[in-house]
């Protein structure tokens, strides 16, 4: 029942009691309290249909979804891969530190009344010992949030205080906690608008949260409600992100651009203003008249969002703005404390991003103070490699200036104290820094530039010494005391496993292994890692042979490219593609990838490679590897294709057009077509703008050389994709059809970049295995 705005756990019902039964019961043994009370090369286009796709390939309409995934044990299809269930089942989600490090909290499905239900479970430190906190869904909704009808409560979302006492979280457009020692969900807001984005103040008394694109605060036993800035609107954001922030400077996925202080006394907060940004049509096609959204989104060489740092009185006021000129097309990168909460530091970047300034803004005034700059020839990488002491005057930064990104130790007038960390590898992640141990946890590819594991180092500096274990890919949350961390690991054969360790590197439990009974009884070909040197430089490769291969034959070759900025495809983790890769190497296939120049992990001069040029470097490079095949005795040159995603789409398109010999047949998904079309931040980082570099912009652009190509082309895309517009693939279809060149072209209604949903994911998957079996394996 609510009663006064609160989810009461006065009176157990029958199914109450059920559900501290089930509770007991999946606590192993806790006495959990009630959580909730119930209530009730031809001349035209060839559009892909259907009947294309190999009908063996394709998940059954009607097929029994509660079969086993151990019932598929020996097979491996597309419907296996992406379909329900899957071969790979999905880890715990929500997976969240408690704010006082003595537990993890998650969700897991629990069956109750026959029904299925997710609750809320902590697991304890060290022991592992499981709890169920609540089963959101069995409580009511207020009847003004449940719009007339029945809706019960969920938990999205959520953050935790550091005492770890309550979370927060948005629901049906409000705020709301949970109380982990009395277990009663309390309403937070009574208002119009949406809340979104809450977090706790350092003492956890108040919640800051964005309404109606303006900052509010309210206090979490009074509900008090105040109002820190007045001017949001479609044009103004004020704590939130907007798209390309978001996507290219920021977290992906999450809008957040506010901060409290280390005493919760103020917030900083970025104002986004969107006016000078032109907007995109983003078209939706259902409904009888179809509908449409405006985008605001800078394409290379547009005017930017304007954006400045105010700081603002917890308890309301008047905000002071920063004095950090942003008139200069200048963007802020990142935004942190200072430990003792007297200034804020803030990282701006200039538009050609070869400048990144670190300045100081006084809380009280403003006023900024210049630390230094971060400068490189070509472009400077923004990241998150930065940790401020609390109470001493020192502060880790992540730097590329000895061509490598390494972490060092500052004083707060920028100079170097100590490099903490050098050598020919990179540091991926800060992890923690513990102030009290003076120790420093980042994950690296020291031992092995395929992996990621986590170290630990001194900030007096020292030995460097690895704590992760297990071969492959870490990575790792540590829990606010830095006593304890959540591992999420993999290998290119073996899919994630999630557990807690101790800061020793020793197992405490595990929360989830995604690795299903019928995948490990499958044998299924392996991936090898291997090297090729050729001008001076040495490539990573990786290759799934058939596995019933003989060297005697002559394979069909596949070659996976993604080939862009920040990402590393040769690596020994989990692909979301490699059981796909693993079912066409049983089809007959050998798939090959190499990490070209302009790829992640080798070093800034490696990546720097494509200034101003998108696709030269790289295309050279895949040609490399391809060199490389035509070599091999068991690979048919005549049968050799190509595929990839997003950067990789884009990397399929110039090599069929600006290697037209080299591959019969390429899938491109979601490609860039031309660098003008893609976002500003992102595509100027590398190219510059257009206006100062028209002949880069010119030759980097596949859809300028669509007469060239002779391979056969099968074109996909979603049409809602806000990352990547469709007009990419609409202008490549003009200039294909305008060349009097034939290809394949598949649209997903409504789905994003991802393309995601198991039935768009079965047909995209069966379609590339369809069209790749007509033009490589079945030798038309």
């Amino acid at each position: 029942m609510l009663r006064d705005s609160r989810l009461q756990a006065g009176r157990l019902t029958a199914r109450a009691f059920a559900v501290a039964v089930l509770a007991a019961i999946v606590g192993a043994g806790a006495i959990p309290a009630v959580a909730t009370t119930p209530a009730a090369k031809r001349p035209a286009t060839r559009a892909v249909t259907a009947s294309d796709v190999a009908p063996s390939l394709v998940a059954r309409a009607g097929a029994d979804a509660s079969r086993s995934p151990a019932d598929t044990t020996g097979e491996l299809t597309v419907e296996a891969i992406f379909g329900k269930p899957s071969l790979v089942r999905r880890l715990p989600r929500g997976v969240r530190w408690r704010g006082d490090s003595k537990g993890v909290t998650l969700f897991e499905d629990v069956e109750l009344d026959g029904e299925t239900h997710r609750a809320f479970v902590v697991r304890r430190v060290p022991s592992g010992r499981r709890e169920v906190l609540c089963i959101p869904d069995t409580a009511a909704v207020p009847g003004d949030l449940a719009d007339g009808g029945e809706r019960r409560m969920r938990i999205g979302a959520y953050r935790w205080d550091r005492r770890g006492r309550r979370i927060v979280f948005p629901f049906a457009g409000e705020l709301f906690t949970f109380d982990a020692r009395t277990r009663r969900f309390d309403r937070l807001t009574h208002a119009d608008g949406r809340e979104r984005d809450p977090d706790f103040s350092p003492d956890g008394r108040r919640v800051a949260f964005s309404r109606d694109h303006d900052l509010w605060v309210v206090d979490v036993e009074t509900h008090e409600e105040v109002r820190l800035t007045t001017t949001g609107c479609d044009s103004i954001l004020n704590g939130i992100l907007d798209w390309v922030y978001m996507e290219e400077l920021f977290t992906r996925g999450n809008v957040k651009a506010f901060w409290w202080s280390p005493d919760g006394k103020r917030l900083a907060f970025l104002e986004i203003r969107e006016s000078p940004v032109p907007v995109f049509p983003l078209v939706g096609w259902d409904g009888v008249h179809g509908s449409y959204e405006l985008q605001h989104y800078p394409k290379a060489g547009d005017p930017n969002p304007l954006v400045r740092v105010g700081i603002v009185p917890a308890e309301g006021g008047d905000v002071v703005w920063a004095d950090t000129d942003t008139s200069d097309d200048s963007y802020i990168a990142r935004v942190y404390w200072l430990g003792d909460g007297s200034a804020v530091a803030i990282e701006k970047l200039n538009r050609d991003q070869d400048r990144l300034e670190l300045l100081f803004a006084d809380a009280r005034t403003g006023r900024v103070e210049h630390v230094f700059d971060e400068t490189h020839d070509t472009w400077v990488n923004v990241n998150y490699l930065k940790h401020y002491y609390r109470r001493r005057r020192r502060f880790v930064w992540g730097s590329e200036r000895d061509g490598h990104q390494h972490l060092y130790l500052l004083g707060m007038d920028g100079r170097v104290v100590r490099q903490l960390t050098s050598g020919d590898w990179e540091v991926s992640t800060l992890a923690g820094v513990d102030e009290k141990r003076r120790r420093v946890y980042f994950t690296a590819n020291r031992d092995n530039p395929l992996e990621r594991q986590l170290y630990v180092v001194s900030d007096r500096g020292g030995r460097i010494r690895r704590i992760t274990r297990e071969p492959g890919t870490h990575s790792v949350t540590l829990s606010p005391d830095h006593r304890w961390y959540i591992d999420r690991w993999s290998t290119a054969t073996r899919p994630p496993r999630m557990a807690v360790f101790g800061i020793d590197g020793r197992e405490r439990f595990e929360l989830g292994d995604s690795r299903t009974e019928a995948l490990a009884s499958m044998d299924l070909p392996q991936p090898e890692f291997f090297t090729i040197d050729h001008d001076g430089r040495t490539y990573h490769c990786m290759i799934t042979r058939p596995p019933d291969f003989d060297a005697s034959r002559r394979y069909p070759v596949i070659v996976y490219v993604y080939g862009g900025p920040h990402v590393q495809v040769v690596r020994d983790a989990w692909s979301r593609h490699g059981l796909w890769h693993a079912m066409m190497a049983r089809r007959g296939y050998v798939i090959f990838s190499l990490d070209n120049r302009g790829s992640w992990g080798r070093g800034k001069a490696w990546e720097d490679a494509i200034l101003e040029h998108m696709g030269r470097h790289e295309l050279e490079d895949q040609l490399v590897g391809v060199d490389w095949l035509r070599a091999q005795p068991w690979v048919d040159p005549e049968r050799i294709g190509i595929w990839g995603w997003s950067y990789g789409g884009y990397m399929t398109l110039v090599a069929l057009t600006r290697a037209p010999d080299a591959f019969r047949a390429g899938v491109s998904v979601a490609p860039v077509t031309d660098w003008r079309f893609y976002d500003s931040i992102y595509t100027e980082r590398y190219m510059k703008r257009p206006q100062d570099n028209p002949d880069g912009y010119e030759d980097s652009a596949p859809l300028n050389f669509a007469h060239d190509m002779r391979a056969h082309l099968l074109l996909m895309h979603g049409t809602a994709d806000d990352n990547v517009h469709l007009q990419n693939t609409i202008r490549m279809v003009r200039a294909l059809i305008d060349a009097g060149r034939d290809f394949d072209l598949m649209l997903y209604p409504g789905r994003y970049h991802g393309i995601h949903g198991r039935a768009d994911r079965v047909f995209l998957y069966s379609k590339m295995t369809a069209f790749f079996d007509r033009w490589l394996r079945d030798g038309e």
